[in-house]
């Protein structure tokens, strides 16, 4: 028998959407995975950190509206005290701005909070999701405070973040400044 851990870090994850929790349907990709289906697919977090999952939204990312941005950052909000870090799931077309956003909206936040989401569905087979949202685990893990966008192995800044490729997996950048992170 195992001992228990001690001293997990808390992380908050909000669900929105995107392709990263898409499935297949009539109308073609639709984001129908809730957050707790999401946290099925990264048991291994667990080992690391103790997560509690949120569905805020469920929507694709080209319909993300300024209303949206001030529901993420008012619910990062309300649970600063209850958890030493965020990961928010989000469709990868416009996770840069909404990263970007989040920095002037929660300027000099005291934890990380780390945006990630995934060109191939989570469900798919050979995802980049698993990859991305454990990476993004580990980031929001770190006590690090900021803003930060984890993708393919990458961490970066939120407000230096850019999506540059639409079809392969590191598809996100840094623009003119180094990575916070490689893992």
């Amino acid at each position: 028998m195992k001992p228990p851990k001690k001293n997990l870090k808390r992380i908050l994850m909000i669900a929105t959407g995107g392709t990263i929790a898409s499935k297949r349907s009539e109308d073609g990709l639709k984001p129908l995975i809730t957050s707790e289906e999401l946290l099925g697919y990264v048991p291994d977090v667990k080992e690391f950190c103790e997560v509690t999952a949120m569905q805020v939204i469920n929507i694709d990312s080209t319909n993300i509206q300024p209303k949206h941005w001030l529901l993420i950052s008012s619910t990062i909000e309300k649970y600063y005290d209850q958890f030493d870090g965020f990961v928010v799931c989000h469709g990868t077309d416009t996770m840069a701005y909404t990263a970007s956003m989040m920095s002037f909206m929660l300027r000099n936040v005291p934890i990380p909070v780390v945006f990630t989401g995934s060109q191939v569905p989570i469900a798919s087979p050979l995802s980049d999701a698993p990859l991305n949202l454990t990476c993004a685990f580990a980031m929001a893990a770190s006590a690090t405070p900021g803003i930060f966008v984890a993708f393919d192995r990458k961490i970066m800044l939120g407000c230096r973040s850019v999506k540059v490729r639409t079809t392969a997996f590191d598809a996100f950048e840094s623009v003119n400044y180094p990575y916070a992170g490689v893992v």
